[in-house]
Formats: C-alpha cells, structure tokens, sequence
C-alpha cells in the first residue's frame, strides 16, 4: 500500500485521545487536538479520492459489473476495499457509475 493510501485510511480510522496515530496525525496537522479534521485533512482526503476515481471508473468499465471486486482492487492499485468503495461512491454521486443488486456498471 502506498503511503497516500495508508494515509487516507488512518484518516478514516475511529480514534482514541493519545494513541500514537492520533498523535502523529495531530502533530502532522491532519487532526485537531479535539480529533476533528483541518483543512489539510479535507483537502488531502479530496485529492487522494479525486486521483483515484479515473482508474477506478476504467477498471470498472474494462471488467465490467460481474467482475470480482479483488479484480477491480488488483486493477485499480488499490489495496483496500473500503478506498474503492469511497471511490466507487463519489463516482455515484457524480452519475459516472451505478450500483444495482450489487453490481457496479458504467454509466456512458
């Protein structure tokens, strides 16, 4: 996993006050010391999700809506599912894909 992914998924992580990553995100400006997000966070976890939906919407649309979902990760570069699922919805939300029983079709 590259470090940009690891990264967005510590920031997706539920935190506890004085653990070491809630520290280090702390001291990186990522979290407040009440554990909310700053600005760097906001703006980090909109970059990593934009750079990512491209490949995501073509492995999609190259393997179509009954490939495996480890399929989709391996073409992707993507190691964890819950980036793709973040990814796969904001592609949603754009109107670029479709979810239905399941399955993720492109919507072009």
């Amino acid at each position: 996993m590259n470090t940009n992914e690891q990264l967005y998924i510590d920031l997706m992580m539920v935190r506890t006050p004085g653990d070491p990553e809630t520290k280090f995100l702390i001291s990186q400006g990522y979290l407040t010391e009440n554990m909310q997000y700053t600005e760097k966070a906001i703006q980090f976890i909109n970059s990593f999700l934009d750079e990512k939906k491209e490949v995501v919407y073509q492995a999609f649309k190259e393997l179509g809506p009954d490939a495996r979902k480890s399929e989709v990760l391996k073409k992707a570069g993507i190691v964890q599912m819950g980036v793709l699922v973040d990814v796969a919805n904001r592609l949603v939300k754009e109107g670029r894909l479709k979810k239905e029983n399941g399955k993720v079709y492109t919507l072009d």
